[in-house]
């Protein structure tokens, strides 16, 4: 703070990038050569990034920039919020602006290499990094629910509410990723099975009626489709025989294309043998059907779960903070006091990176 008190505009504009990195978690932000995508940081933030309240008394102001990896940043900061300093660090940042053209930048004395001199100065190895990475665990260790909090949630529900804290911190970090269309034929298929799940539920439940009615009689049944799913398999297993068996180009080309038409029927079967699943061979108990119903309940639960995990977090790159930013021992801590299997939160390559923190006791806090 003492910087930015300061009536020296080099040290002013200094203990204001160093307040905005810390708080903000933005980038330093480098040079960049020709051909290169106009991503901004810190140091190169311009007047056109910035769009200041035309009320001033609320202290607010819109950033809009491409960050790295052409990630685009877009937060209205309410400088309010941090206290005496953040009004100072929002007046300092208005009066940098002032007189200036939207393409002059806004720290016009500053570059980082000053910035990353004057890191080094206070403390050896420190970076820009290294306030990013402390803020993210700060962040995970703050959000995380606690132990008491989740009694009685299963582990999905609890790595759903993980991911949510892990959501937060990607949002400071600015660490997003666009929706591809693989993803969102990955939606679209989630979908179709969860509404076939509750169209079966429905059978299911209607067939139970018709037991206590004494009308059992009227409920289909299904056929037995073992031996189709058999001939099928069988019939994939014979064209990739035929085709590592064929001498000439042609016949390569036909037996390819009839393991294609073998392995399309193949997901046909599938899809039909879900779609029928809930189906009963013989006719059922009053028991059975309600076994069954309680079980398509669950899959219809876990189901949702799963498809609102996946679309709160389709926009936010959750491995990214994961893998570089959060201390991974908070991670672990958290898995032991809230009984949740470490690979459910990290997968074996990062078990294995983080080996070092595996170790760390239940009640372990970054401090």
């Amino acid at each position: 703070t003492d910087k930015i008190n300061s009536t020296d505009i080099e040290s002013k504009q200094l203990g204001t990038a160093m307040w905005v990195i810390d708080i903000l978690a933005l980038r330093v932000g480098g040079e960049k050569g020709e051909d290169e995508a106009d991503t901004v940081g810190c140091c190169s933030l311009r007047l056109e990034h910035l769009k200041f309240n035309p009320n001033e008394s609320t202290y607010e102001i819109e950033l809009e920039f491409l960050g790295k990896d052409s990630m685009l940043f877009k937060q209205t900061i309410n400088f309010a919020q941090h206290g005496d300093t953040g009004k100072k660090v929002y007046k300092c940042l208005k009066s940098f602006c002032h007189n200036k053209q939207l393409q002059d930048e806004v720290f016009d004395t500053l570059n980082p290499q000053i910035l990353n001199k004057h890191l080094s100065s206070i403390m050896k190895g420190l970076s820009a990094k290294v306030f990013r990475t402390f803020n993210a665990s700060v962040t995970l260790e703050q959000e995380l629910p606690t132990a008491e909090s989740l009694q009685g949630l299963s582990i999905q529900d609890k790595v759903v509410q993980y991911n949510a804290a892990n959501r937060q911190v990607a949002i400071l970090c600015n660490h997003q990723r666009t929706v591809s269309k693989a993803a969102e034929v990955m939606f679209e298929n989630l979908h179709e099975k969860l509404n076939k799940l509750k169209e079966q539920r429905q059978d299911l439940l209607d067939w139970l009626e018709l037991i206590k009615k004494k009308k059992e009689s009227k409920i289909p049944l299904g056929n037995d489709v073992k031996e189709k799913t058999e001939k099928l398999q069988s019939e994939l297993h014979r064209c990739i025989q035929i085709k590592e068996k064929a001498k000439s180009t042609e016949d390569r080309i036909k037996a390819a294309n009839d393991i294609e038409i073998a392995r399309n029927a193949i997901r046909e079967d599938q899809r039909e043998r879900f779609n029928n699943k809930h189906y009963y061979k013989t006719t059922p108990t009053a028991d059975s059907l309600e076994s069954r119903i309680k079980k398509w309940t669950e899959d219809i639960k876990k189901l949702e779960i799963d498809i609102r995990n996946r679309d709160e977090n389709k926009e936010v790159a959750l491995g990214t903070s994961k893998i570089n930013y959060m201390d991974p021992r908070i991670s672990v801590a958290w898995c032991k006091r809230c009984e949740v299997p470490i690979d459910k939160i990290f997968a074996k390559t990062l078990r294995d990176k983080f080996n070092w923190a595996m170790a760390a006791p239940p009640d372990w806090k970054f401090e």
